[in-house]
């Protein structure tokens, strides 16, 4: 299956570039205008919309402004493409729920770095039924950060902004990241709320939920880790009464990879990390789906930068 996007611009050769761009990922889709685009929507389902923002008739912050209205629509993510953009004009469209921004002058001066936004708004597009306007509003701030830290920060930089998104998004006791390398980890980033003797949280390879992940490279959720079946570091858990527990492993797959899998992780793909989250109040299930959903899906996206950091 191909993602779709959706591209409205009067210009005819932004149509092009972007198509040239993309083709071989993605289906493409040309709306002139917006009321094109809107009949477009009302027949067929796309994954991403890139809008120009000065368009003749409705404009890109208005056609904004008027799907975050519509029900079925509005939770498409939408990229606004400009030649000129003002502070005034971008804080009014991440006001109104715009998901980031492309410069057009990319499209000829930096085209991976387009393909690399576009592939990061898909794979952290990720929609829970059920989920508060609280959270989910965390959760596309948690997102927009993540994009930034990406394109313009390091990897080391992405991780913290991660976990502090985490911090946000479930108010855990204790969030770790871990790297995993030739059979080793590595505690890359912790939060708590209190001060702890790390120490205690490195030997991730000697804990039997270790080779569970390796074997099964799902996530998991437990609400009493106590009980010694699935959970890392019990002995800690029990000292500080933090029974409810969420493992995501990460893959050594970069973004275009999982999207072109379906956002599903290759059987032959190896972990390359582990976040682990603990708190006292129990996890819903709502707060698991939304942090395995969009912890292993932006994984792709630290692997792409640790794969950078490292050539």
């Amino acid at each position: 299956m191909k993602y779709k996007i959706l591209v409205i611009d009067d210009d005819e050769p932004i149509h092009l570039m972007i198509k040239n761009l993309v083709k071989d990922e993605f289906t493409v889709i040309s709306a002139q205008d917006v009321q094109q685009a809107i009949d477009i929507l009302s027949e067929q389902n796309v994954n991403l919309i890139l809008s120009d923002i000065h368009m003749p008739g409705i404009s890109g912050l208005e056609f904004l402004e008027s799907i975050r209205l519509d029900e079925e629509k509005k939770k498409i993510p939408v990229l606004i493409m400009t030649n000129l953009p003002t502070v005034e004009k971008e804080q009014k469209a991440l006001d109104l729920g715009a998901a980031d921004f492309i410069k057009k002058e990319l499209l000829n001066n930096d085209k991976e770095k387009v393909r690399e936004i576009i592939r990061m708004k898909l794979v952290t597009d990720v929609r829970v039924e059920n989920l508060d306007e609280s959270q989910s509003k965390k959760k596309d701030q948690l997102v927009m950060q993540l994009m930034e830290t990406a394109i313009s920060g390091t990897f080391h930089d992405t991780i913290e902004t991660l976990c502090n998104g985490v911090r946000e998004l479930v108010n855990p006791q204790f969030a770790g990241f871990w790297m995993i390398q030739d059979g080793k980890t590595n505690l890359l980033h912790s939060t708590s709320k209190r001060d702890i003797d790390t120490s205690v949280f490195q030997n991730l390879t000697a804990e039997d939920s270790f080779d569970h992940l390796q074997e099964h490279k799902e996530s998991y959720l437990s609400n009493h880790v106590f009980n010694k079946e699935l959970g890392f570091f019990v002995d800690y858990s029990k000292e500080h009464g933090l029974a409810a527990e969420i493992g995501v492993p990460l893959f050594a797959i970069s973004e275009r990879e999982l999207l072109m899998n379906n956002m599903e992780v290759p059987e032959n793909a190896p972990m390359f990390g582990l976040l682990i989250i603990k708190r006292s109040v129990l996890f819903s299930s709502e707060e698991f789906e939304l942090i395995s959903r969009l912890i292993k899906q932006s994984g792709s996206i630290l692997y792409r930068l640790f794969k950078k950091s490292n050539a």
